[in-house]
């Protein structure tokens, strides 16, 4: 017998959560998870592009809603994945997109800058899962929650991203830890990490510009930036019956830079 790929990738009927989604990766994320199926929640801090992006997907025969949330703020995070989960009384995908890159040296850093990268990359992400889990758990759903992380959580980018660097070795050990404890409700946990990829975040990222080096230094063998949608891609097998099996990993989307 065939297998039945629209079966296996798809996600009708499911709710999902994306954070970050009003632009870049998210923004692919949502719009490969509606294309599958899923009523998307596309949640950012910027509510009118959550709003567009949400509207256009709609347009596009998905199914979405834009919901603004600031990753950095406890009880914004909590609201939204309450209001996510009373669109249809159900959670079944969260994606943890949202993130800041800013960049600063080690001792130009303040405490303020280090707490708020934190805050948003890390700290919000906990959040966020500690409250889904709560619902897939009442709810005996079998959850997916995909945490996106990066291949400079594994070794040093550049010099003035080891903030940011540092957040996301925690996104990779949040995930881990995690799928353990939620394995025995069927909730997977896993993580995305991607290399270098053009979206419009790497030019409004505040800090030290790179050197012509350093830029040389992020392509990867496979000779070109990632873009968006392979990391959508990624994340669609990570959110699907694909990965059934799967809980605790990490993937990382690269071009093969971590080979280098």
């Amino acid at each position: 017998m065939l297998i039945d790929l629209p079966k296996l990738f798809g996600l009708h009927g499911k709710v999902a959560i994306v954070t970050g989604a009003a632009q870049g990766i998210g923004e692919s994320i949502a719009r490969t998870l509606a294309g599958a199926g899923a009523l998307v929640v596309v949640a950012d801090i910027n509510a009118a592009l959550a709003a567009r992006v949400a509207s256009n997907i709609g347009e596009e025969g998905g199914d979405a809603e834009g919901i603004a949330v600031d990753m950095a703020d406890e009880d914004s995070v909590i609201a939204l994945v309450t209001q996510a989960h009373a669109l249809r009384e159900r959670l079944d995908i969260l994606v943890n997109c949202a993130g800041v890159q800013d960049r600063n040296f080690l001792e130009d850093t303040t405490v303020a800058f280090w707490d708020h990268l934190h805050d948003v990359n890390l700290r919000g992400p906990f959040i966020a899962t500690r409250e889904a889990v709560k619902h897939m758990r009442a709810d005996a759903t079998d959850g997916r929650i995909v945490n996106i992380a990066s291949n400079s959580a594994f070794h040093a980018t550049a010099p003035s991203l080891f903030a940011y660097s540092t957040s996301k070795a925690g996104v990779v050990g949040l995930t881990r830890a995690t799928a353990i404890e939620v394995a025995r409700d069927n909730i997977r946990v896993n993580a995305i990490c991607p290399g270098n990829t053009t979206t419009p975040g790497q030019f409004t990222s505040t800090g030290p510009m790179f050197s012509d080096e350093t830029i040389a230094s992020f392509m990867p063998p496979l000779g070109r930036p990632g873009r968006p949608t392979d990391i959508a891609a990624a994340v669609l097998f990570a959110a699907s019956d694909a990965s059934a099996f799967m809980t605790g990993q990490t993937l990382v989307i690269d071009g093969g830079q971590l080979t280098c």
